[in-house]
């Protein structure tokens, strides 16, 4: 197994191009993680889950925009609207036309949040210091917790117990309270009245554009650059490209197996680069993901390929458009 880096980007700022420590031949050049869509002050739960449930909900025009904090929330609520676009009580819930289209949509709306722990066997890949997880293991770990998360609300859990009583992994209050709202908004619009302390309580289906890539919008290139040495040891340095044609920031996880004459494993897909690189990797849209490294061993290594683990990849935001805005028009 390699060992992972611990070095990730900030969430609100471009990772430079840097070396891998202690591998001197290995080069990464790496896209920044998306900028975390919920922005809230200090303050109770309850109060950051009705804020962010306003941005969730619609993009108000200026002068309509509810302030932060229930009492103006409450008075804009209108008995009276007839669409979410009105404003509360109606709230827009995306509807899909698949449970797995829903939770691809859900995975890449909470991946961005930035204090998923480190060293958890399920939440380690998205984390500062990986911990040895692979992206599906996240992806089963976030929607069994909304469903979760879910299951408290109908039982009846305060607001504020909720994150204890699911044992919500998420370290900052701001993170656990866009997650309770996001596994609201997908897996129990019901319970929006409940998220909202009332705000919103009157949730519309809106379809969904359900535009999230495959693993084919990752073009993947590798080639051999030098080779040299003697009757015992060959080695050969290479490069590495993983281009993002989508339009939106992918986490995927690479491997790589090597052809020699000889070598028995030929068929045998391996962890992706030297025993210093993380090979979970992050791609903002239309960005390339660059790497050169180094190939030792007894063989004469003629080629090497590099692949996108199956299923192991999320593209972040992709699928769920927030607001009333319809699938197949531009309207926020």
């Amino acid at each position: 197994m390699p060992i992972m880096s611990d070095v990730r980007p900030r969430p609100d700022e471009a990772e430079p191009s840097r070396r891998v420590p202690g591998a001197d031949e290995s080069t990464v050049t790496n896209g920044a993680r998306p900028r975390r869509r919920w922005v809230a002050g200090a303050g109770a739960v309850v109060l950051v889950l009705v804020a962010g449930a306003a941005m969730v909900v619609n993009r108000y025009p200026d002068d309509a925009r509810p302030q932060p904090g229930p009492a103006p929330l409450r008075t804009s609520a209108s008995k009276s609207a007839a669409s979410p676009g009105d404003g509360p009580p109606y709230v827009a819930v995306p509807q899909f036309t698949s449970t797995a289209a829903r939770d691809t949509a859900f995975v890449g709306d909470v991946a961005p949040f930035s204090t998923w722990p480190s060293g958890t066997v399920s939440y380690g890949v998205m984390s500062s210091m990986p911990g040895g997880s692979d992206i599906s293991d996240f992806r089963t770990a976030v929607i069994k917790d909304a469903k979760a998360v879910c299951e408290a609300l109908a039982g009846g859990t305060d607001m504020n117990e909720v994150p204890d009583a699911v044992g919500l992994p998420l370290t900052d209050q701001v993170d656990q309270a866009g997650f309770i709202v996001e596994a609201a908004t997908f897996y129990c619009p019901d319970q929006m009245a409940a998220v909202t302390d009332g705000v919103y309580s009157q949730p519309v289906p809106t379809e969904q554009r359900e535009d999230c890539p495959t693993a084919r919008a990752l073009e993947v290139s590798a080639s051999v650059e030098e080779q040299s040495g003697d009757d015992l040891i060959h080695t050969a340095s290479y490069s590495v490209e993983v281009h993002n044609t989508s339009s939106y920031t992918v986490r995927a996880q690479l491997q790589q197996r090597w052809f020699a004459d000889g070598y028995p494993g030929e068929d045998e897909w391996e962890s992706f680069g030297d025993v210093t690189a993380d090979p979970v990797v992050t791609i903002e849209a239309g960005d390339t993901f660059t790497y050169e490294g180094e190939q030792s061993g007894i063989y004469r290594w003629e080629r090497t390929e590099v692949r996108v683990q199956p299923g192991q990849f999320v593209f972040i935001g992709c699928g769920y458009q927030p607001g009333p805005g319809t699938a197949g028009t531009d309207e926020e």
